[in-house]
């Protein structure tokens, strides 16, 4: 059976208005991605420094040499430092903890450790001689 002139005009009206209606999704899709490209930045583009505000670093104590000084754990990241620390004496290791991450005064140093405070200036200028 052979389609007649009005099923062929029919099917051809269709698959016109089917093409543009394709046509137009496209292009609406098309103009979305544009706007969304307007208002996104890739990570490559990034300044450093914001890349690394955005990122999250896991914190383990085995990355850590920890020393145990006033009641505190000081931990130290640096393993050439962490290394020169375990070779001083407990009383010198003490001292150069409290005064440069416990940020304590050479008086209060001395109070803990019962010795003058130029004995604590003077321990800690060894220390820092022999490090």
């Amino acid at each position: 059976m052979k389609p007649s002139d009005f099923q062929k005009t029919v099917q051809c009206r269709f698959e016109s208005c089917l093409k543009k209606v394709v046509r137009h999704v496209v292009k609406d899709y098309q103009k979305k991605l544009k706007r969304r490209q307007k208002g996104e930045t890739l990570f490559c583009e990034l300044p450093e420094i914001v890349v690394e505000n955005l990122a999250v670093w896991d914190d383990y104590d085995t990355d850590y040499t920890i020393f145990n000084v006033c009641g505190s754990d000081i931990r130290i990241c640096d393993d050439e430092l962490a290394e020169a620390l375990k070779h001083l004496s407990e009383r010198n290791r003490e001292n150069l903890l409290m005064y440069y991450f416990l940020e304590m005064s050479d008086t209060e140093i001395a109070k803990r450790q019962n010795i003058s405070r130029s004995g604590v200036f003077q321990n800690r200028h060894n220390s820092l001689e022999r490090v």
